[in-house]
């Protein structure tokens, strides 16, 4: 007997252990089940908080651009602002020469210290040098001087050939002799200028 008793018992735990575990898969279908509702739930509240962030985080993107928009404007205004204004500056005639004044001065003095001479030296130095050449023009020319007139020369004597003496013959009298008549012709030409 004691076989029957441990084969029931056995059978017994059998069923037991049996239900138990129908009873673990139960427990954990419903469990899935509760879990399935909720994540239902949850994931359609994760849904919702998406849409919700989706909308600020677009909202808030929006305004962003919306202002960096605003900014470039702004900029791109004051800096057409600016330069139109710098336009008119540039266009009016007397910032113009005022502007070109203060180039030639910083110019002038470089070349002053370089030693160039300026517009002004060359044309005062042009100007004196017309006055010198105008003055030179208009001073009385004086006749031109003409050579005098040579005479002929006196015939030269010439020495009979003696073969036995050495003649000898003086030129230098004969020059002195043309000298004076020269300064003679010279005195009666100016005195029949002077009458």
């Amino acid at each position: 007997m004691a076989g029957k008793k441990g084969t029931k018992k056995r059978k017994v735990s059998d069923k037991n252990v049996a239900e138990q575990l129908e009873h673990a898969f139960l427990a954990g279908l419903g469990a899935l089940s509760n879990a399935q509702k909720a994540g239902e739930k949850t994931f359609d509240s994760l849904v919702k908080q998406g849409e919700q962030f989706r909308k600020k985080t677009t909202k808030q993107t929006e305004s962003l651009i919306d202002n960096v928009q605003d900014a470039i404007r702004d900029m791109t205004d004051d800096a057409q602002s600016k330069a139109t204004g710098l336009l008119d500056q540039v266009r009016d005639k007397s910032n113009l020469s005022k502007l070109q004044g203060a180039f030639d001065t910083r110019v002038a003095d470089a070349m002053d210290r370089l030693n160039v001479p300026s517009k002004n030296d060359i044309d005062k130095i042009n100007r004196k040098l017309n006055k010198i050449l105008r003055a030179i023009d208009d001073k009385p020319k004086a006749a031109p001087k003409k050579p005098a007139a040579k005479r002929a020369t006196p015939a030269k004597k010439v020495a009979k050939k003696v073969p036995a003496k050495k003649v000898s013959v003086k030129k230098a009298p004969a020059k002195k002799a043309t000298a004076k008549r020269v300064s003679k012709k010279k005195v009666s030409t100016t005195a029949q200028k002077a009458a």
